[in-house]
Order: structure tokens, then sequence, then C-alpha cells
């Protein structure tokens, strides 16, 4: 017979899964101030196994858990099982400081659902939903002086963010050689304000933008992995090319004069508006000896080919570096401790950006856990602590504590019960 919880339990996953992507996630007020440029900070998509291990995922390949990034790694899934549910969860606080002050923000929401299934023992699939990019920004700009009667202050604002459904499969051409496409429908609204206020406070006007993306983009994988009996050694390629998302933006401006009604001056219809992605390239690989996972990235992004529309400096090239490790005492043992699994790494990746000529690194340390539950289903938990920005030519800089929660539910589909 049909095992009626796994049927129960999908029901009901894709049922919030057609409620969240209708209404959207990752829509926080707060973020990276870094995010006002372009479409926000673009989030890695990694399960918390690798957010765990310094977000190395493109080499990972695991027999008890999936991996996002490079779904022809996922070759190995299934020995155990051939349905596995994820939801994961992040909250985050960044303070932010400059020269002379500081202050803090929290957020957090909604980061992955996801369904992989086995079709045959040459094919796997994943569909589901990610956290492709967060805008969250309040920025003060005090005295002005871009008008002829007087000074004022800009408050800069942002919010929103972009989702993606995503069909991923990986098909192995030989026994461990493997290839796997990715197919994303990005979709979401960014909303974006700057308000300004004479410092007279007896008028002021708003500039309102907001953006509706709806579009799609594909990413080609590669895996290899080489067999030996005390060790696996696994080896991963992405590829993804420059592309633009097309979307919608309607633009506002209004004007107050204090105590007065607001008066609409300027309403333009929606227009369309191209946002650059660059090629990006990746290469990961992965050591498995039993207790023992070790595992390593590298990923270029080639931004310097991309220009951005509300921004004039050129861009930089990005180089990430990632890496960390795992370790299970005793994977199939009779404690439970021996039986969970403890992650630690470390990641550094230069900016995009360089403003008004200066530039700056972002960079973080991980930790994280697997806690083991029935029938191979486990809670996964990373940490987080990740430094961005510079104080440098009063610009910001941001220190974020980020944790992350993932519950993997693993079944057996379609397997008859057996009666004696």
């Amino acid at each position: 017979m049909i095992d009626q919880r796994s049927i129960y339990l999908s029901l009901l996953s894709a049922f919030i899964l057609l409620c969240v992507s209708r209404d959207g996630y990752g829509q926080n007020g707060a973020g990276s101030v870094y995010s006002i440029f372009g479409l926000g900070e673009l989030d890695p998509s990694t399960s918390v196994q690798s957010r765990g291990m310094g977000y190395a995922s493109i080499g990972l390949s695991s027999k008890y858990g999936i991996n996002l990034v490079n779904p022809a790694a996922n070759d190995q899934v299934g020995h155990y099982f051939n349905h596995i549910t994820n939801i994961g969860f992040y909250y985050a606080n960044t303070e932010y400081t400059t020269d002379d002050a500081s202050e803090s923000a929290s957020y957090g929401g909604l980061s992955n659902l996801n369904f992989w299934f086995k079709i045959s023992d040459r094919w796997n699939s994943m569909i589901g939903l990610n956290q492709y990019s967060n805008v969250g920004y309040n920025i003060n700009q005090k005295d002005v002086n871009s008008f002829q009667d007087g000074e004022y202050n800009v408050l800069y604002q942002g919010s929103g963010g972009l989702n993606e459904i995503f069909l991923s499969n990986g098909v192995s051409l030989w026994e461990n050689l493997s290839v796997g496409l990715k197919l994303a429908f990005v979709f979401g609204n960014i909303d974006r304000t700057e308000w300004v206020t004479s410092n007279q406070n007896i008028q002021q006007f708003y500039i309102n933008n907001t953006v509706n993306i709806k579009d799609v983009y594909a990413e080609y994988s590669l895996n290899y992995r080489i067999d030996r009996p005390k060790y696996d050694l696994n080896f991963g390629l992405v590829y993804k090319n420059a592309n633009t998302l097309s979307g919608n933006t309607l633009s506002q401006i209004t004007s107050e004069a204090i105590g007065e009604t607001v008066d609409l001056l300027f309403e333009e219809e929606e227009y369309t508006q191209d946002y650059a992605l660059p090629r990006k390239a990746g290469f990961g690989m992965s050591l498995d000896m039993d207790k023992f996972v070790f595992a390593a990235d590298v990923e270029f992004n080639q931004w310097s080919e991309v220009e951005l529309e509300d921004y004039s400096d050129d861009l930089n090239d990005t180089w990430r570096y990632g890496g960390g490790l795992e370790f299970t005492p005793d994977r199939f043992g009779e404690t439970y401790m021996g039986r969970v699994s403890y992650r630690m790494g470390g990641y550094m990746e230069n900016s995009y950006l360089a403003i008004d000529g200066v530039t700056f690194s972002k960079y973080g340390f991980t930790s994280g856990l697997s806690l083991p539950l029935r029938n191979g289903s486990s809670i996964n938990i990373a940490y987080e602590r990740k430094f961005n920005g510079t104080l440098e030519n009063d610009l910001i800089f941001e220190a974020t504590h980020e944790i992350s929660f993932n519950l993997s539910i693993k079944n057996k589909w379609f397997q008859k019960r057996k009666y004696y």
C-alpha cells in the first residue's frame, strides 16, 4: 500500500507552497543597506547543511541530503528513501555602524520549500520555492544642498524581494558521471522610496518606484565521483550564462505641504525595465571519509560586463571562496549524540560594488548541527556570523548574526507493506 502519511504530508506541503508562492515571502523591511542597488542582496539558495559548512555546496554529494545548488550531485540520494520534503526558515539581526552612530534591525522568514523525488535509478528531480533576493534598507542622508531654496534631508527606504519557483533534474550518464539542469521562474516586487524633506519642515515630497519582476533563467551543472573503499572524492561544476530579468516599473512623485492634503503631481504608467545579471561559473569538491566530510568551493561572477540602471560606477568581478567540514561520530550507532552531525566552515567574497572608488569584501564563519529524527528525517540548524561593508569614505559596516532552520522529511513512496 502507498504510505498515506506521505500523501497527506505532500498535499499539505503543496498547499503551503501554493499560498506562499502567491503572496511572496522574504519581503522584509530590513536587510543589507547595499541592497539599494540592482535587484537587492542575492541569496545563495543553498541547503542548511551547506550553510553550516561555509556555503560549500557545488561539489557536495551525499546519500543523506539533497544539493540545491548542483542537481547533478544528487545521484547518490535515494538509497534509503525516494522522496524528501524540505522546509527552511531563517532569522537574522544586523548591526549597522558608521563613523558616528550605530543601530540594529532584525528580519527573517521562509527561505525555501522543496520536494526531491526519484524518478528512476538514473534520474532524479526536484521542484521548489527559494528566496532569490532581499531588499531592505533605511538610509537617512542629512543636509543635502540639492535645491536652491535651502538644505533638505533625504530618507531612502527599500523593501521587498524576489522569489523563484524552480524545476531541477539530475541524470546519470554513466555510473559516476551526472549532468543537471535547473529551470527557474523569478517573480516578486521591489519597492523603493526617497523621502525629501526641507530642514524648515514646511514641505516634503517623495519619489516611489515599484518594480514587478517576472522572468526565467537556466543553470547547468556537472558532477563526477571517484569511489574508493575508504573514501569518495567528488567534483562538481555549475554554469549560468549572463542574463536579464525583465520587470514593469510604476513611478510616482508626490508633494506635500505640511498640514495640507497630499497632492499627486505625477504618475507614470508601467514601463518595462531590464535588470542584468552576470555570467556565473563555479567549481567544488568534497571528500567523504565516512565520519568526516570535507568540502570546498570557488565561484566566479563576471559583474564587470554588467551595467546597473541605478549605479554609475564600474562593477567588479567577484570571487567567492568557501569551505567546511562535517563530523558524524556514528551515523547508525545506538547513542543519539553519536548520530548527530556537527559542522563548521567559513567563506569570503569581494563585493561587486566600488562606491566612489572604495571596494570591500563580505566574509563569515559558520557552524551547524543535524539532529536525526525517526525514519531518516532530520532537523538541521546553521549559525552564521557574517560581516559586510566598510567604514571608509563614510560608508556603512554591517555585522550580522543569522540562524537557519530546516526540517527534512524523508519517505518511501509506493512501497508495499509486508505482512507476516
